[in-house]
């Protein structure tokens, strides 16, 4: 699992050998929520094809949906536990690897 895009403090863009995960803050004014999704097949092209504003849209679309009281659209793609734990791990060695002695 590596992280390969990213906009501070709004998302992450992961992949590993077979898919590509993104993880989301959505900032509900009092509390910020974390999510952690798997692409489908068609976001995954969208992001082959276009590149990092694919996810920007998608990114815009899903706290959209939040901010109306939808989360469906977050909730059916859910990464598993092992998947966000390797998303965690990727985001700490990335972030060690930015630090500067």
């Amino acid at each position: 699992m590596h992280l390969i895009a990213y906009e501070p403090h709004f998302w992450e863009l992961y992949r590993d050998d077979t898919h590509y995960y993104l993880s989301i803050a959505v900032d509900m004014s009092s509390v910020v929520s974390c999510w952690d999704l798997v692409l489908n097949q068609d976001e995954v092209q969208a992001y082959e094809h276009r590149g990092r504003a694919s996810i920007q849209e998608l990114a815009k679309l899903m706290i959209e949906q939040a901010y109306k009281g939808d989360f469906s659209n977050m909730e059916s793609r859910l990464a598993k536990p092992y998947e966000r734990h390797a998303m965690q791990s990727a985001y700490k060695t990335w972030q060690d690897s930015q630090k500067v002695d």
